[in-house]
């Protein structure tokens, strides 16, 4: 070996010194600290891990599907319990299966997924009325109330309807089907 002087040994062993310090400096500047944005860690009994394997649908799991209309804002929710081809299946399964759906939950006791529908919901799309806006007779989808969604204002103003008529529309008037509402429309057009 070579022989090493005082001074080398001191020079190493300072300078190693150095370098243990640096690092211990660098762990405790840069490791994250509880408080930091990181998410906590979730106790084992939740299954809320999306992409596990292992986490499976079973006879008990809630199935909950949000279907929000676009063209009314208005959302339905059904719970029902797994048909019997769900049974067993995991998240890249039912994501298959349920190719346009957003998987919102999937854990074993239940799964959640939405779907954006760009229509009306049934309340809108199978109900219509006759109502007024700004003054004209107008179209409304739904029921009388304030859910109701404008299809169409008519050129007839309410100025030029028989008082009953007007007071009848001001509440709104369900129709049943699209014939009656045309018939109905072309009976005030004509008077």
């Amino acid at each position: 070996m070579l022989p090493f002087t005082k001074n080398t040994k001191v020079r190493t062993a300072l300078t190693v010194l150095l370098i243990l310090i640096a690092c211990t400096g660098v762990y405790y500047f840069v490791k994250p600290s509880p408080s930091s944005d990181m998410p906590p860690v979730l106790p084992r009994e939740t299954e809320v891990a999306k992409q596990d394997a292992r986490i499976k649908i079973t006879p008990a799991t809630d199935i909950v599907q949000r279907i929000i209309y676009l063209k009314c804002n208005e959302e339905e929710t059904f719970r029902t319990k797994p048909a019997d081809n769900l049974v067993g299946l995991n998240y890249q399964q039912i994501q298959q299966i349920y190719s346009g759906w957003t998987l919102e939950k999937f854990d074993t006791p239940e799964v959640t997924m939405s779907l954006k529908v760009n229509s009306l919901c049934r309340e809108h799309a199978n109900n219509m009325f006759i109502g007024v806006k700004d003054g004209y007779v107008a179209v409304f989808y739904g029921k009388p109330g304030n859910k109701a969604i404008l299809k169409e204002v008519t050129k007839i103003p309410i100025t030029k309807l028989v008082p009953g008529d007007a007071e009848e529309l001001k509440y709104g008037m369900v129709v049943q089907s699209r014939e009656e509402l045309l018939r109905f429309i072309e009976g005030l057009e004509s008077r």
